[in-house]
């Protein structure tokens, strides 16, 4: 390697930031904090070892009421890449939604791997759900612990569209259909053919790049085009088809990018990413702007999540991100934010709120916000790969991998220098 790579854990110059919030993590960068003299700028850039990989595709993802711990069966995430409770809690990785994990916190592409992974994660969960939408089930009989016991058939993946159907026998069928025709589709298609090259990809990473560059182009183009006709909508359908077209994006977008650097070719992979990042962007400000707009214009806003009635399902950093997709309150100042806060619980605890409010309603902001928070942080994760293109060019390193953990290295979350 021609840089150091260091364990966030032996870092206590970042810890001390993060955990005194004058430093924050965006995507798969530590910047200065809002407020501080050096705000936005990059501090470190953060990787993966190789075998983190492995271990977290073995692992199945909480659905979206099952807690705020991102990983189920007893293991959290914060203990898989070794850092502590209290850090993986500042640094926004508690609650993670699970189509975000398309992409690794860092840039290291033994993600090839884990991507394939969560493409099949995809069309697996189609298939529970259409099964799952086809037989029914009641919620009025069944409650809460029901929908609950639903959602842990599944990946977390798609598990917000229960939410957005649970009330309505005749919409679950509906989306059963749908998922039907899904399968049938060329969104289907694509997201295989990109899943089948990357498996590829990692049973053999010393063949050429050009023929995996080849489809994820191909992939990418298809897929962003069918992401940016969508049009926004609280529609169980509509998402569903967005969200299959948005991470199968995300996912290509960044597999290409990693190719590039991985052979070199710092300069595409920047002009790549300065073409794409901002339409994703776009799209997902889009979304956020028609999930978060109410016509109570006191809960037209992401601090709606923050009431009591949310606080076993959305953490205070999901909420966070949120934001950064919504312009309204992406600036707010803190005494703004007290204000719109004060207001959500007024509002939510009015006489009429029970009824005009109902759990109905409550399940379907969960979701929303399952939904927006994979937008935000994938718009976030691709971000931040454009700053590590330029550290890539900037080190002029005939390849990515040189920069970044190697198989043998301890499992973890690494930091590297934000330059030379």
């Amino acid at each position: 390697m021609l840089i150091d790579t260091t364990l966030l854990v032996n870092c206590p110059e970042i810890i001390k930031g993060l955990l005194d919030g004058s430093m924050k993590r965006y995507g798969s960068v530590i910047r200065w904090a809002p407020g501080t003299e050096n705000a936005g700028q990059i501090i470190r850039h953060l990787a993966e070892t190789p075998g983190l990989t492995d271990k977290i595709t073995t692992l199945p993802f909480s659905p979206i009421l099952g807690g705020i711990d991102i990983i189920g069966h007893g293991m959290t995430y914060h203990k898989l890449i070794g850092i502590e409770q209290t850090l993986s809690s500042v640094m926004g990785l508690t609650q993670i939604a699970a189509g975000a994990s398309v992409l690794n916190l860092g840039v290291n592409i033994a993600g090839f791997a884990y991507m394939g992974y969560k493409l099949h994660q995809i069309q697996k969960s189609l298939g529970v759900l259409q099964q799952s939408m086809e037989e029914g089930f009641n919620r009025v009989e069944a409650g809460l612990n029901r929908v609950e016991n639903r959602l842990d058939t599944i990946s977390g993946q798609l598990a917000y569209l229960y939410l957005l159907v649970e009330d309505s026998r005749q919409k679950q069928q509906s989306l059963a259909k749908a998922i039907s025709h899904l399968h049938q589709a060329m969104l289907i298609q694509e997201i295989a053919a990109l899943t089948a090259e990357l498996d590829d990809r990692k049973r053999f990473p010393n063949e050429s790049v050009r023929e995996s560059l080849k489809v994820a182009s191909r992939v990418r183009l298809f897929l962003s085009n069918q992401a940016m006709q969508s049009t926004p909508e609280l529609d169980a359908e509509i998402m569903l088809n967005s969200d299959v077209s948005i991470q199968g994006w995300a996912v290509a977008t960044a597999t290409e990018v990693n190719l590039l650097l991985e052979i070199g070719q710092h300069q595409e992979a920047k002009e790549l990413l300065a073409v794409e990042v901002p339409k994703f962007q776009q799209v997902a400000q889009q979304w956020g702007t028609e999930l978060i707009n109410e016509e109570n214009s006191y809960l037209s806003t992401a601090y709606r999540f923050t009431h009591s009635r949310f606080n076993k399902y959305i953490t205070s950093e999901r909420v966070e991100r949120i934001t950064e997709i919504y312009s309204s309150d992406r600036a707010l100042s803190p005494e703004q934010i007290r204000r719109k806060k004060t207001n959500v619980d007024v509002e939510l605890e009015m006489s009429y709120s029970s009824s005009k409010f109902d759990e109905v309603w409550t399940h379907r902001q969960i979701a929303v916000a399952e939904y927006l928070d994979t937008l935000s942080e994938l718009s976030a994760r691709l971000d931040s790969l454009q700053n590590f293109a330029a550290l890539c060019e900037s080190l002029n390193v005939k390849s990515s991998k040189e920069i970044l953990p190697d198989a043998n290295a301890e499992s973890g979350l690494y930091i590297l220098p934000a330059k030379q």
